[in-house]
């Protein structure tokens, strides 16, 4: 086998696993592993140096693959984990302005937020004034003013 082949094997494999931590899934990061060690076994067959940097490199890349899908989902969960902590208890009783006719949901700016609201089944022109009257959870209920 060329050597460019066992390169281009190589580097696709490499690819797959580092586009694994990019994208969740099993496919990729195991087709990856299957052509990194195929193209390690062609490179010591080509020379034993091939081989060995090709081992070396997936030394170095492994970790630092794992590493990287290590953060993002700790990051991920992180981010999710903030996302419900939020408090709108504070906007209770606020004014603001429809951004969207809200049928019954849509956006309001509240307190210079946008903020996603829904009304207790009426229909609310874009435009119109609204009143925060509710707040359960992240659900924000506004009446118009």
């Amino acid at each position: 086998m060329d050597l460019w082949i066992v390169l281009v094997l190589y580097a696709t494999g490499l690819t797959l696993v580092l586009a694994e931590t990019v994208i969740p899934g099993v496919t990729m990061g195991v087709i990856g592993v299957v052509l990194l060690f195929v193209s390690t076994i062609f490179g010591f067959k080509h020379h034993w140096v091939i081989g060995a940097g090709q081992i070396g490199v997936a030394l170095v890349a492994t970790p630092l693959c794992f590493w990287i899908a290590v953060r993002r989902l700790s990051l991920k969960a992180t981010i999710q984990g903030n996302s419900f902590a939020q408090n709108y208890d504070g906007f209770l009783g606020k004014e603001g302005l429809a951004q969207t006719t809200l049928r019954p949901a849509g956006i309001a700016l509240i307190e210079g937020k946008k903020m996603d609201v829904v009304t207790a089944g009426e229909s609310v022109e874009k435009g119109s004034r609204v009143k925060v009257t509710k707040v359960e959870g992240n659900r924000i209920v506004v009446r118009s003013v």
